[in-house]
């Protein structure tokens, strides 16, 4: 034998790190790749379902914020040119009359922006300071196509800065040209082509102290048309006709802008008869996320409330300045809807993470007991609970940690615009779990050194140790008084307005609770119910599986309560999901009234022919016309009047969700096939009573008796006589008070009927072919699609983020519901493979039987207790959800039980349990039965 022979051998590489790894770990090596997996899969859902709720409000925030014009998003200060030049005058004791400079003007800007900014508010670019007139008349210079019945009127405004908005077209913007005493103005194309200027033109203006002029240097066209420059006056762009009144005459409506080096100029012409001072300054909300919406409201509220700051010589002159923001009112509608939003989102996230720290524990409690022969010995040895502690941390930081980096990478990486600040606490709580589980659960098993075993010593009730039967019931009592207490305070201070109520996101949490104990307390009571029945029939499997039963480890506190929330969660986010669902589908039906809506141009009648050839497109089965009226009762109270052909108009709402329609009371007319709309039934002569259907409101209003309506237009009055109540009725969706009456003439010189829409039922209409049709018999008209509407309504970023979370939510308690049945089906497998392989040598076989009857009862009975629990959540959180934030309108939502949201989770634990037992009791057949036995 040689020395080569007998050197020792080389270790590998990396050998003696996994020795270290193996012995950290110890015997718990599955346990640890559990924890591993639920660590990663729970901190990555705490971290992305709030983010993916982030990127889905801060899109609807942002969809929100365009629908908007620029001057909505905009922070405007407003002050009498009298009152702000008065008041510094009088500070600095100067002369009446004096005006400001332009570097005052611009020091006032530089002030107020400045004291904007620092509030803090997202301030933009292009921000101005103006002053305006009011309209004053023009009487010369203009041309002909400037006057219509009445003279035309012109507003001056000074604003800067201004050349950077302009475009010059013609002229210049110098004023060397200038008569003594006139204003030297620059006008827009339009303005110029309507009033017919040109540089060198001159206007003159009627003011209160006389005759104004006005000398036109330049002809510009406007640069950056979106922008607030622009929009906030629309006049100074294009001159509009404008109707005082009904009776008065319209007139010509435009602007022009003073040139730069005319300031002076328009403060000493127009000082006298009114001018107005303005400073805007635009917002930058594209950086704005959902959560950062509140702060922004509140540093508005602040800029509001608070008079700006200006210094030196403009001091004084503060104390004039309003400072408003349209922003403001759109912020608070959005807030409103989005805190409806996020109380949803919320109580589904925090249910969901606490059953995933749950099942964390689970998998903490399974590691334990896969290393109980381990800190058994090392307490037998004197080992101190600090270091059964400390063993247990290794183990679970090194099973945890990298499920934690790993999780936090993938939800920051994957979900847009990285992970949102309510994600941290969620996770912050999984981590915990994940850490402190195991060393927390070792170190109340193994509080005491276990004794020496002495076979010999006989166990009677002299020498037992004690037991504690008060310590269950009084944790039970003390955490039902909790829940309830907590549900009592949650009903009686309801959800603080405009904010998100965390106490009520934990709200499935305390409903659990005590439907939980009381399940445990029925459930051993059910089971030796059953044991006694199964007692008296042949073979061993119901007895030996429901003697186990009572003992599952499926049937303990924490596998009992995970298991119960995630199958409610699931059911409750199932209800939720049905709930948007409907929401929108009777919203659609309230936006359209029928299939298809369609209205012609406004000033537009419909004719018998149009609602013919509507009818004959493929696919329409009903035609309605409906002719929408103002009228008004003897006492002012407003009703709309709907006519329509009896018969036609109930085939049509007989296709829709809204309430029949009875025909007879108001007298059904005559209706064929090859006519979807019968004519005009009659004329209804002055004094003749007319039946007409009410809805409550206009019922309220007429008093179910008979009651004369006017109107502003010449026909009428006509007398009604309340002939029925209808609920609802798709010519008026949003409802109100309205009576609907047979489509006929009415007294006076417009009493000809003259429908105004069109509602159109099919389930197959050729939408191509309609608006075809509609197009060519009645030219410029809209047509609105039903179909159209609810898709809408379904892919807006709000609605489709919701849905998204809510499914994953559904899938994700689904997955939790398989983990807690396969982890606590692991705690007592090991006793449960040695009642089989006892029952093996004894030659029974039938072990997936044994298995299944053992286990299932428990998911039985908490698929029971779910169910509860969801029957509960609507009754106790209804209240508080408002789920038409989610339709994005005004019509209530309810939330209900569902039978699909019940029977589907359900349905889903039950087959995933039963398919984790067949795959246990077919690894148990495949074990050693004599070397399980021999081991034991």
């Amino acid at each position: 034998m040689t020395m080569s022979t007998l050197r020792p051998p080389v270790p590998r590489p990396g050998a003696a790190r996994w020795s270290a790894l193996s012995r950290t770990v110890g015997t718990a090596a599955g346990g640890a790749l559990a924890l591993a997996l639920l660590t990663c899969g729970c901190v990555f859902a705490a971290l992305a379902g709030p983010a993916l709720s982030l990127h889905t409000r801060t899109q609807a925030l942002h969809q929100t914020l365009a629908q908007y014009p620029n001057t909505a998003k905009t922070v405007q200060v407003n002050a009498n040119w009298a009152d702000f030049t008065g008041a510094m005058q009088g500070a600095q004791n100067a002369q009446p009359g004096q005006g400001l400079d332009s570097g005052a003007l611009r020091q006032s800007s530089a002030d107020i922006g400045r004291g904007l900014a620092s509030t803090p508010l997202p301030l933009a670019s292009g921000a101005w300071a103006s002053l305006s007139t009011n309209a004053l008349v023009v009487t010369g210079g203009e041309a002909a196509s400037a006057y219509a019945e009445a003279p035309p009127k012109m507003e001056i405004v000074y604003r800067d800065p201004f050349t950077g908005y302009a475009q010059l077209v013609a002229g210049s913007y110098t004023s060397g040209k200038v008569p003594p005493g006139a204003v030297a103005v620059a006008a827009t194309t339009p303005t110029a082509a309507r009033f017919g200027l040109h540089p060198g033109s001159r206007l003159t203006l009627t003011t209160k102290s006389g005759p104004a002029i006005l000398y036109v240097t330049a002809i510009i066209r406007e640069r950056a048309g979106g922008s607030a420059f622009w929009q906030q006056d629309p006049t100074i762009v294009r001159p509009a006709l404008q109707q005082p009144s009904n009776t008065g005459p319209p007139y010509w409506l435009g602007g022009v802008i003073a040139v730069p080096d005319q300031l002076a100029a328009i403060q000493n012409v127009f000082g006298g008869v009114g001018l107005e001072m303005g400073w805007e300054f635009p917002l930058d909300a594209s950086r704005v996320n959902a959560d950062q919406a509140q702060g922004l409201y509140q540093a508005l509220n602040r800029a509001v409330t608070s008079t700006p700051t200006l210094s030196g010589a403009l001091a004084a002159g503060a104390s004039a300045l309003q400072v408003t923001s349209p922003l403001l009112q759109v912020l608070a509608l959005f807030l409103g809807t989005q805190s409806a939003v996020e109380t949803v989102l919320l109580l589904l996230f925090v249910s969901l993470i606490v059953v995933g720290a749950a099942v964390i524990l689970l998998a903490a409690r399974m590691i334990v007991a896969r290393r109980e022969g381990e800190l058994t010995m090392l307490r037998a040895r004197g080992g101190s609970l600090r270091q059964v502690a400390a063993l247990m941390l290794r183990g679970a930081v090194i099973a945890a940690g990298p499920g934690v980096l790993i999780g936090a990478g993938l939800a920051i990486a994957v979900v847009p615009g990285g992970a949102s600040s309510a994600g941290w606490p969620l996770a912050g709580l999984v981590i915990a779990a994940a850490l402190a589980g195991s060393p927390l659960i070792a170190v109340w098993l193994h509080r005491r050194p276990a004794p020496a075993s002495n076979p010999a010593r006989i166990t009677s009730s002299e020498t037992r140790r004690p037991a504690r039967p008060w310590r269950r019931p009084v944790a039970e009592v003390t955490a039902v008084a909790a829940s309830v207490a907590g549900l009592v305070v949650l009903r009686e201070q309801g959800v603080p307005a405009g904010g998100t109520d965390l106490y009520l996101t934990v709200t499935p949490v305390l409903v659990a609770i005590p439907v939980v104990v009381v399940m445990l307390r029925l459930y051993p009571l059910a089971i030796h119910g059953l044991l006694a029945l199964s007692a008296r029939r042949a073979g061993a499997t119901g007895f030996v599986a429901l003697s186990r039963a009572a003992r599952s480890s499926l049937s303990g506190g924490l596998p009992a309560f995970a298991l119960v929330l995630s199958l409610s969660l699931a059911t409750f986010a199932g209800m939720v999901s049905q709930g948007i669902t409907s929401g929108e589908i009777t919203a659609s039906w309230h936006i359209t009234g029928a299939d298809v809506l369609i209205a012609p141009a406004p000033g537009g009648a419909l004719s018998p022919d149009d609602a013919k050839a509507i009818g004959a497109v493929p696919g329409v089965r009903h035609v309605a016309e409906v002719w929408n009226t103002p009228w008004f009762t003897q006492f002012g109270q407003p009703v709309e009047v709907i006519s329509v052909d009896p018969a036609a108009y109930a085939a049509v709402v007989a296709a829709t969700p809204f309430s029949a329609f009875p025909a007879a009371r108001i007298g059904a007319g005559p209706s064929t096939p090859s006519s979807p709309s019968a004519p005009p039934g009659g004329v209804v002569a002055f004094g003749t009573t007319v039946p007409v259907l009410a809805s409550p409101a206009a019922a309220a209003v007429i008093d179910r008796g008979t009651a004369q309506l006017n109107t502003l237009s010449a026909m009428g009055p006509i007398q009604v006589r309340v002939a029925g109540i209808l609920a609802d009725t798709p010519a008026v969706p949003a409802g109100g008070a309205f009576v609907v009456m047979r489509l006929q003439t009415l007294p006076g010189p417009a009493g000809a009927p003259a429908p105004n829409m069109l509602l159109v039922s099919g389930s197959s209409i050729d939408h191509a072919r309609l608006i075809a049709v509609a197009s060519r018999v009645i030219p410029g008209s809209i047509a609105t699609f039903r179909t159209a509407v609810l898709a809408s309504l379904a892919s807006s970023p709000l609605q489709h983020g919701a849905a998204l979370i809510v499914t994953l939510t559904i899938a994700v308690a689904a997955a939790f519901g398989l983990f807690i049945v396969i982890l606590g089906l692991a705690l007592g497998a090991g006793e449960r493979g040695m009642t089989l392989a006892r029952l093996t040598v004894m030659g029974y076989q039938r072990t997936t039987g044994l298995v299944v009857a053992e286990a299932m009862p428990a998911v039985l009975a908490a698929v029971v207790a779910g169910v509860v629990c969801a029957l509960l959540l609507p009754i106790v959180v209804g209240p508080a959800i408002d789920l038409s934030a989610f339709t994005g309108t005004s019509i209530p939502v309810q939330l209900q039980p569902d039978a699909l949201a019940f029977g589907l989770p359900a349905v889903i634990i039950g087959v995933l349990a039963l398919a984790a037992l067949a795959a246990e009791a077919r690894s148990l057949r495949r074990r050693d039965v004599s070397g399980m036995l021999r081991a034991h």
